[in-house]
């Protein structure tokens, strides 16, 4: 019982200040001492392990850089190279769209602007002149072609 009186006479805001300061003075004793090392040269063990936490911290944050630049670099060529595949493709199905529509001499109507868009996407990815002239050669000679679609429904 006179133990747990005693525990209700502390001076709880006195403790806690002491121990603050306590701490304090110790930390401020450290950071001297350190300073104090650190001009004559000397390396404590604390110190190296900052020293190279901080190096591994910068070295990581260079290799983080350095394999952004390459994620960056890689991409940009993935999408180059897909965009010439496209272009490609894009040119493939002009090429294939100008001899059926010469042999038909002229154009479905159902597929006018879908080879207008066709060739607007070709263009866009800067697309040769040659296939300039076999869309400008359909568009200003051939016909569109009337297609009449008849809906076949089955009745039950």
């Amino acid at each position: 019982m006179d133990a747990v009186k005693e525990l209700l006479n502390i001076d709880f805001p006195y403790a806690f200040l002491s121990v603050f300061a306590a701490l304090a003075g110790a930390r401020a004793i450290v950071s001297l001492l350190e300073w104090t090392a650190g001009k004559f040269g000397l390396e404590t063990k604390w110190m190296r392990r900052r020293r190279e936490e901080h190096d591994l911290l910068v070295r990581t944050s260079q290799n983080l850089a350095a394999l952004q630049e390459n994620h960056i670099r890689d991409m940009e060529e993935s999408i180059k190279a897909l965009m010439r595949g496209n272009k490609e493709l894009l040119g493939a199905e002009i090429d294939k769209r100008y001899r059926e529509y010469i042999s038909l001499n002229g154009i479905p109507e159902p597929e006018v602007d879908e080879f207008d868009d066709i060739f607007s996407a070709y263009k866009h990815l800067n697309g040769n002149h040659r296939r300039d002239i076999k869309y400008s050669y359909i568009k200003d000679h051939l016909r569109v072609i009337p297609v009449e679609t008849k809906l076949v429904t089955r009745e039950s």
